[in-house]
């Protein structure tokens, strides 16, 4: 039997590689004979530097930022120095790395992370709070990727502990906003509020800098699915505070419409996307101009997943919570929508649907991985054990088929 292990990440847990690795562990003890290929995949948020790096094999810079609470951290993120882009007869955006010099290859591609300067992982627990955080460091990388010659520059957004629409990204390439009185304003999010003029830099550094955006989620900016509602409470923010962040984005809204900025922003703060790591996907289509595409999309385009999907006969995958935000564009939703009808088992920390829900995802079946009642800490230090331990039971049942 042919296995694909393709998995992401376990938030605070293990990287994507790491979860692949425990499950192959937990099969092959279970059977030996099966053939295994780990196959670690992201969806645009945390863990996509990492992810691309393992297939591609891409040049990683290395540049100091700031983290979420401005303190300086070194952040990586990767460069290739050209890459050829093509739309296939479908309208799909293909990619592959090339030598080659053609009027289609962008000079200098760099794929960024914010969670290398932005991410939650980056703070301890009792740090996090969405109103004090900042997408600075993000903008940071950017500048050093052009710095670098970069001419695109592929940005994974999720994972932030951020909630300031990337007025910290935009800060950090030379926007200013200011209050009232004309103060500058701390790009951080209890700050939004506040904000009545925006001027933008007076050198346009990313005017010859194409922007795509890979986004796993299709929330809007605002209202009780946007970035607020949403996310900030796993960030830190508690009901008051998410109230407050929502009111800060309308605040932000106006103070663009009345900067007099010469575009329409009506239809970008609807733009699924927009609401995406805290508001980051708006700022992203605002300041840079960037497009969205999907995220577990572009990284399997670019990894060439469909090759080993037809060489597997069941494929495992895995993430730390299945929700109902997991049909919404996140990996696993994308791998079943690639898995040319094999069989797709999950594996998770957590799982939130019901048994309909799971079916009309198009999941063969799903297994939450702790063994028993414990603590979030505890059941974060034993992820590894745990996924191992749940591959190698589903395994025993595999075999059991087989005999059949």
């Amino acid at each position: 039997m042919n296995i694909l292990i393709a998995c992401d990440s376990f938030k605070d847990a293990l990287a994507a590689v790491e979860v692949c690795s425990a499950i192959e562990r937990g099969l092959t003890l279970a059977n030996p004979s099966f053939k295994t290929r780990i196959f670690p995949l992201a969806d645009g948020g945390e863990g996509v530097k990492d992810v691309l790096d393992f297939h591609l094999g891409l040049e990683t810079k290395t540049v100091e930022v700031h983290n979420p609470l401005f303190r300086k951290i070194k952040a990586c993120y990767s460069l290739v120095d050209s890459y050829l882009l093509t739309v296939d007869s479908k309208g799909v955006l293909q990619c592959a790395p090339t030598q080659m010099s053609t009027d289609n290859c962008q000079p200098k591609t760099a794929f960024i992370e914010m969670a290398q300067a932005a991410g939650l992982q980056l703070l301890k627990t009792e740090e996090r709070n969405p109103l004090k955080t900042t997408t600075f460091g993000v903008g940071e990388i950017i500048l050093d990727a052009i710095k670098h010659g970069a001419k695109q520059i592929i940005i994974g957004i999720g994972g932030s502990a951020t909630n300031d629409l990337g007025i910290g990204m935009a800060a950090a390439l030379g926007w200013k906003f200011l209050d009232k009185n004309k103060k500058e304003l701390i790009p951080i999010g209890e700050n939004l509020i506040y904000v009545e003029t925006i001027i933008p830099p007076n050198k346009n550094l990313l005017e010859k800098v194409d922007f795509e955006v890979m986004c796993d989620v299709n929330n809007p900016l605002l209202g009780k699915s946007g970035a607020a509602h949403t996310y900030a409470k796993q960030k830190g923010a508690s009901a008051e505070e998410i109230l407050a962040l929502e009111e800060g984005a309308k605040q932000l809204l106006s103070a663009i419409t009345k900067s007099s900025l010469g575009r329409r922003f009506s239809v970008i703060e609807k733009t699924l996307g927009a609401g995406a790591a805290g508001g980051f996907g708006f700022g992203c289509l605002h300041f840079l101009n960037a497009k969205i595409k999907s995220g577990i999309t572009t990284i399997m385009d670019l990894t060439d997943f469909d090759k080993q999907v037809a060489w597997a006969d069941i494929i495992f995958t895995g993430e730390g919570q299945i929700d109902s935000q997991t049909a919404q564009g996140k990996l696993i939703s994308g791998i079943i929508s690639r898995s040319q009808n094999k069989s797709v088992i999950a594996l998770c920390g957590s799982l939130n649907l019901r048994p309909k829900n799971l079916t009309d995802l198009g999941l063969k079946a799903v297994f939450p991985i702790n063994p028993k009642i414990t603590s979030l800490s505890e059941a974060l230090k034993n992820t590894a054990e745990n996924l191992e331990m749940t591959a190698f039971n589903i395994a025993r049942l595999l075999v059991m088929g087989d005999k059949r």
